[in-house]
């Protein structure tokens, strides 16, 4: 038995069913032996940053951990930002990496793996001899597990390539599930249940902690309880959006509506819910509020900009027992719920004109809302486009939704597509880039539609850089060194790979243009040609100094 079909073995017994990579001299006999043996699912990318992002999308898909497998030298050095976004994100994935034999010492890629790996802020496990390469190996699993974190374990090729006469006694880190928390302390239940019962504006925030904990109707049975608003992080953009109480996204990407309430709320209880940094709008969104944070964190991180109190609990648990202490101190009452609070949510606010250089971008996003099928899962890309998303796009609760942002990094969004895709791969995939980061993606279309993955990419092509675009203008400088002309079409892209797609220039067409991809069994591209002059409601305020005149979004 040679090592490489004795870690192909190994990667079966760590319950790895797909795996993620590119081929290369370092890796190429590994590779070759995951294939003979045909057990796991290997999905071959077009680049090793894909390879690297598609496996922390299939995390983000199953909770499964995440496995790669890129070659060395250049074929490391490719997947950093994957990486780090990966690490951003807490995905456990491990990373095997076919590194250098030790007598090679005149490869033209030659250099060394660990400090650029650890420059990351990522471990590196260099698999040392024969003998402790099992070892080792259970050891990058097991980090990356308990981590919650990547982890790049090589393996020099010509150990690699060495017999082991002897075979490859393995055992698997244990994969074990997490230990269960305490529920939270009856006491505090008690006294936050009395504060919400007295509290003249409370707001429950509901963050991925809450969604992946299935806290959704204990959370609103309590808001109807305790006469408390509703509002999401952005991981949880439209868990409550049937609910005529929802403020919707808190944070950079609130409505004007929101905005105001929350500036007003005297008591803010998050639930699984960080409520970090741009939730926050650095501590500003809410500055008289009392907070509570219930999450099965013990002991997070304190927040320097945010003074808040700490419950240990888990989300859907917690908002079960408040309601029942609520319960029990009256009846419910109105509180925030109201008429006047009704009329602020569904208060028109004044649009700019209508542009004159292509689709609006607040229409579409308008527009997409009742276009998404309810049991699609939606990819969502960083940049100045996704801004129109946040702000009027309108989810329904069962939508799945996953996010690119993690390191703010443009040319993601499609690798964390494909992943979850190709672990749901019978499931509609909606993937929503901008021009310019599709164009840094671009030749993992052909993955796409290598594997017949029923996946709709709606490109939101204002021809540029959209987000430098604006920047630049604000500056006073030219914005023009960051547009590009009219010469990609995406769509006919798609065809050349394989797929299929269609063009948009008017907002008419888009409806269609959306039906035909959902009826597409394999890689469906639209390319919508919108205003590159309309800026988002963020922008405006952040760069421009003009007060957010977003719409709260109504019910579905």
């Amino acid at each position: 038995m040679k090592l490489y079909e004795g870690i192909a073995s190994a990667l079966i017994d760590e319950g790895c069913e797909t795996m993620f990579g590119v081929m290369g001299d370092g890796n190429m006999t590994l590779w070759a032996a995951i294939g003979a043996q045909g057990r796991i699912d290997l999905r071959s990318a077009r680049h090793e940053a894909a390879a690297v992002a598609m496996a922390d999308g299939y995390f983000r898909a199953t909770g499964k951990t995440g496995v790669a497998t890129v070659t060395y030298g250049p074929g490391l050095t490719q997947t950093a930002t994957s990486l780090i976004a990966s690490l951003r994100n807490r995905t456990p994935l491990v990373l095997i990496v076919g590194d250098f034999a030790r007598s090679d010492t005149t490869n033209i890629q030659h250099f060394d793996h660990a400090p650029f790996v650890e420059s990351c802020g990522i471990r590196y496990l260099r698999a040392s001899g024969l003998p402790n390469v099992a070892k080792e190996m259970a050891q990058a699993f097991h980090w990356a597990r308990v981590r919650r974190e990547p982890v790049v374990f090589g393996i020099p090729v010509d150990l690699l390539d060495a017999s082991l006469d002897w075979g490859f006694d393995y055992v698997p880190a244990s994969i074990g599930a997490e230990p269960p928390i305490a529920s939270a302390p009856r006491d505090a239940i008690d006294a936050l249940a009395r504060r919400l019962m007295q509290a003249r504006q409370a707001v429950l925030i509901a963050g991925l902690g809450a969604r992946q904990a299935g806290a959704r109707e204990p959370i609103r049975r309590l808001a109807a309880q305790a006469g408390c608003l509703l509002a999401t992080t952005l991981k949880a953009k439209g868990l409550f959006s049937d609910d005529a109480f929802d403020l919707g996204i808190v944070g950079t990407y609130s409505s004007r509506p929101a905005e105001d309430l929350m500036a007003e709320a005297d008591l803010v209880v998050g639930f699984g819910a960080e409520l970090g940094y741009l939730t926050t709008e650095g501590g500003l969104l809410f500055p008289d509020a009392e907070v509570v944070l219930i999450d099965r964190v013990a002991v997070p991180e304190k927040l320097p900009f945010l003074s808040a109190e700490y419950i240990a609990g888990d989300a859907c648990e917690a908002a079960r027992a408040l309601h029942e202490a609520c319960s029990a101190l009256g009846q419910a009452r109105e509180g925030a719920r109201n008429a006047q609070t009704l009329a602020r949510l569904g208060q028109p606010y004044p649009a700019p004109a209508l542009p004159t250089d292509g689709i609006d971008p607040r229409e579409l996003a308008r527009q997409l809302s009742g276009l998404i099928p309810a049991d699609a899962r939606v990819v969502v890309g960083v940049g100045h486009y996704w801004g129109f998303f946040m702000m009027y796009t309108a989810l329904p609760h069962g939508v799945d939704a996953l996010y690119s942002y993690q390191m703010g990094a443009i040319g993601q969004t499609l690798f964390i597509g494909l992943g979850a895709a190709l672990a749901e791969p019978s499931r509609r995939h909606i993937v929503i880039d901008g021009d310019g980061s599709l164009l840094m993606s671009l030749q993992e279309l052909e993955t796409a539609a290598r594997y017949r993955l029923p996946m709709t990419v709606l490109v939101w092509n204002d021809l540029g850089y959209g987000a430098e675009v604006h920047k630049l203008k604000a500056k006073g400088l030219d914005d023009s060194l960051a547009r590009w002309s009219d010469t990609t079409d995406f769509a006919a892209v798609a065809r050349a790979f394989g797929g299929d797609g269609a063009v948009v220039t008017r907002l008419d067409q888009f409806a269609d243009a959306m039906r035909r991809s959902l009826a597409s069994d394999s890689l469906f591209v639209i390319d919508v040609r919108v205003s590159p002059s309309i800026k988002t409601d963020a922008y405006l305020k952040l760069h421009f100094g003009i007060e957010n005149q977003a719409p709260s979004l109504r019910k579905i």
